[in-house]
């Protein structure tokens, strides 16, 4: 009998725990019984308008997927990318299918599924056809910068060619031309000629011996500067770009979407400014007022293939991750749910042609 009432007494407190467990835990079946509201935001490749005006992308593929394997009903909610979050952490929205990043200040406000998409950032540059040489040339040889370094040595040539005859006029006799002029002439043409180690007369002055000597030197200096000159000026004439890599960030100005991006650069102390959208900065961009552009790779080339077909070059930045995820509202209730689905619909084959017809280009 007391055994009994043992077994009884454990059998009713077990009960009374398990419904005390479905009155405080949230039913998950409750929760996609209903009508979700699904925020989405222009953020192509991963959730764009079509022609149509439908709503599509990668994002919006997967959660459709989900919806279907789960037998959720929605509705998608058309939001800003600078709203989508604070309304998801408010109740507002119950699920975000876009190009929802993972940060760590997101990650504070809101939940995320698993991620179904790894990428980096990049770097998108005006794509510049490299210069023939006759025609960097021909541009180096007519700059300002030439010319001025052209005239500085000139003005060397004569400036010890009047020192030498002021010194070895009266010892040396190359230096007495019937005019001053016939002697500085004489001046000039000795300073070029030890320029070119061409075995021109050495001086017979304590003082012109000097000047010699150091005249040699100076003419080493300034004929390796005229050739590394003209060679950088070549290079950077037929290359024409500033940025090759993250490593020239700190030197250029940069155009950037609101967004983790945007923290990235100020830790690095990159100059830059936030645009409005893709179209301002792409603007921005074609009229050199910026020197690039710096966003989420994917974002990148498939704005660039779809609307600049040729015009830009996407450099992937090599230190970044960015992992790309559906946004939950707080402790939701369908996040079991909706991870193990994820984690299902992108080890399948039709994901990866999904994946395909939104990237290969």
């Amino acid at each position: 009998m007391r055994r009994f009432a043992r077994i009884l007494t454990v059998s009713l407190a077990l009960c009374h725990a398990a419904m005390c467990f479905v009155v405080m835990t949230p039913n998950a079946h409750a929760e996609g019984a209903r009508k979700l509201k699904v925020g989405v935001y222009d953020s192509a490749p991963f959730a764009y308008k079509d022609e149509l005006g439908k709503w599509t992308g990668i994002a919006v593929d997967l959660w459709q997927a989900i919806a279907k394997n789960k037998g959720y009903d929605f509705d998608f909610v058309e939001v800003t990318r600078k709203e989508a979050v604070p309304q998801l952490a408010k109740g507002d929205l119950d699920v975000i299918a876009a190009g929802l990043s993972v940060s760590l200040e997101r990650e504070l406000l809101i939940d995320f599924s698993q991620p179904f998409y790894a990428s980096s950032y990049a770097i998108a540059v005006i794509r510049k056809p490299l210069a023939s040489i006759e025609s960097s040339l021909l541009h180096v040889f007519l700059s300002w910068k030439f010319w001025a370094f052209v005239l500085s040595i000139g003005f060397a040539f004569v400036l010890v060619a009047i020192l030498m005859w002021y010194f070895e006029g009266n010892e040396n006799p190359e230096y007495h031309g019937p005019t001053k002029m016939h002697s500085i002439a004489y001046g000039i043409y000795w300073s070029v000629a030890m320029m070119t180690r061409a075995g021109e007369r050495a001086p017979k002055t304590v003082p012109g011996r000097i000047i010699g000597i150091l005249w040699l030197g100076a003419a080493v200096f300034l004929a390796g500067s005229f050739t590394a000159s003209v060679t950088t000026a070549l290079n950077v004439e037929r290359l024409s770009r500033k940025i090759y890599s993250e490593r020239d960030l700190p030197n250029a100005y940069v155009a950037v979407m609101p967004g983790p991006c945007e923290k990235l650069l100020e830790q690095m102390n990159v100059r830059h400014t936030t645009c409005s959208g893709k179209k301002d900065c792409y603007s921005l961009l074609s009229q050199g007022r910026v020197d690039a552009i710096v966003g989420s790779e994917p974002t990148l080339k498939y704005y660039a293939a779809r609307n600049l077909k040729g015009e830009l070059d996407i450099i992937p930045m090599d230190f970044s991750e960015v992992l790309y995820s559906i946004g939950l509202k707080p402790k939701s209730a369908l996040a079991e749910e909706i991870n193990l689905a994820v984690l299902q619909i992108t080890s399948t084959p039709a994901w990866t042609e999904i994946l395909k017809q939104y990237l290969q280009h």
